[in-house]
């Protein structure tokens, strides 16, 4: 006889010391081994079942809703104690699994937690908008009245087009270096498309920095110095966190 399949699965949202307390959220609780303990919560199984997870990660308004409660999960658990969160889908199917993953990555967890005790991560994003980049560089092309003005209009505008791009990671990769001098460690992402973003303006910088937890107001000031010198270039700023430090983990296999 074949087994019905289970109709709830684990869902692992992170990882703490076992010695803390479980985060105030509803249907959240732990599951210890040794030190370590792992916060997890029941998901239905025809929702979050590797061939379900697949689908609805195709789903932007499921995607988004769960991707919420996860970061909120982490949150609450943040605001007492260190995590090392796991990413979005990290699923199991039986509790003694979670414990088996807790021993079996028992000292590689534990080393993470204490990489990132005592620290937080901040995002900063820079945009661009790239109309005010070009002019900062100089005159627009003048318009063309003949074919060979129309030639190097072209050429003119494509000359300045690059030149905004140059400008524009150079703004970038100065303001990541500034950034990351303050921080323990820092990553740059891959910039986010405007299909993802919703804005006209391009984003330049999509940073990471984990700093320490009472050193969070030197990054801020930093980033405000640096939107009042780039705003005339037409770059501007934003700061996000503290939020768990997921950019300063080790990715999680799913099981």
């Amino acid at each position: 006889m074949i087994a019905a399949p289970a109709k709830e699965v684990w869902y692992v949202y992170g990882v703490v010391d076992a010695s803390t307390r479980p985060p105030d959220a509803e249907g959240v609780r732990f599951v210890s081994d040794g030190p370590l303990a792992a916060i997890v919560g029941a998901v239905p199984s025809d929702e979050f079942g590797e061939d379900a997870l697949l689908d609805n990660l195709n789903d932007r308004s499921w995607l988004e809703e769960h991707v919420r409660g996860h970061e909120d999960v982490l949150l609450r658990a943040a605001t007492t104690t260190t995590v090392v969160p796991f990413r979005f889908g990290s699923v199991f199917r039986e509790l003694d699994d979670v414990a088996a993953m807790l021993r079996a990555r028992r000292d590689e967890l534990a080393s993470s937690l204490e990489r990132v005790r005592g620290r937080v991560e901040l995002g900063v994003k820079a945009w661009a908008d790239r109309t005010r980049v070009e002019a900062s560089l100089g005159e627009a092309p003048a318009a063309a009245s003949s074919g060979r003005a129309y030639l190097e209009r072209r050429r003119s505008e494509q000359d300045l087009a690059r030149r905004a791009n140059e400008l524009m990671s150079e703004l970038a990769q100065d303001a990541h270096a500034r950034l990351s001098a303050l921080a323990v460690e820092s990553v740059a992402n891959r910039p986010q498309p405007r299909e993802l973003t919703g804005r006209e303006e391009t984003m330049i910088l999509n940073g990471a920095y984990l700093v320490d937890t009472d050193a969070g107001d030197a990054l801020r000031s930093a980033v405000r110095e640096l939107e009042l010198e780039l705003g005339s270039h037409g770059v501007a700023f934003e700061i996000t966190g503290p939020w768990p430090p997921h950019n300063f983990v080790e990715p999680q296999e799913d099981e």
